[in-house]
């Protein structure tokens, strides 16, 4: 399998993961949210804005769709000349995964609060910086594994 399908293999396969995973995490949990629920809190930890579940998953889900195909075009494209499968596996492992994590920590959070109002702000989101970054280098090696073109002898004395 060439390197370039592997890449869409991957890029298919984590862009639908990550969609599946934030769309089937909230709604599997729909019934123990407010509606709507608290998607940002001040640095104290109030509650500073709510949103309908729906309208918070799909806009992440657009963000995650946008992200995915302006990363895939860069690394299938030949946009990003060298190792650009590389930088859009990096990308999209960390994109994904935080962007996934945003999700999975909101939903988290607003888990049985009577109103938007009770949500506590979310711990982890250290875990969610450090989850990207692990995420960004599995892409990264995923990305450059078999870009590398074997060395090729040309010069004085190379037989053609």
């Amino acid at each position: 399998m060439g390197v370039r399908r592997r890449y869409l293999w991957f890029v298919g396969g984590w862009t639908l993961l990550v969609a599946l995973l934030m769309i089937a995490i909230p709604l599997a949990l729909s019934s123990r949210l407010p509606d709507p629920i608290t998607v940002e809190w001040t640095f104290s930890g109030a509650p500073d804005d709510s949103s309908p579940l729906r309208d918070f998953v799909f806009g992440q889900l657009v963000w995650w769709l946008v992200v995915a195909a302006v990363w895939s075009v860069f690394g299938l494209g030949g946009v990003l000349k060298r190792r650009g499968l590389a930088w859009a596996g990096a990308a999209l492992g960390v994109f994904g995964s935080t962007l996934l994590g945003t999700v999975v920590l909101t939903t988290l959070a607003n888990l049985d609060a009577p109103s938007y109002r009770d949500a506590v702000d979310p711990p982890g989101s250290g875990w969610l910086l450090l989850a990207g970054a692990l995420a960004g280098w599995l892409g990264w090696r995923l990305g450059s594994r078999g870009a590398e073109a074997p060395p090729t002898d040309r010069g004085v004395g190379a037989v053609r």
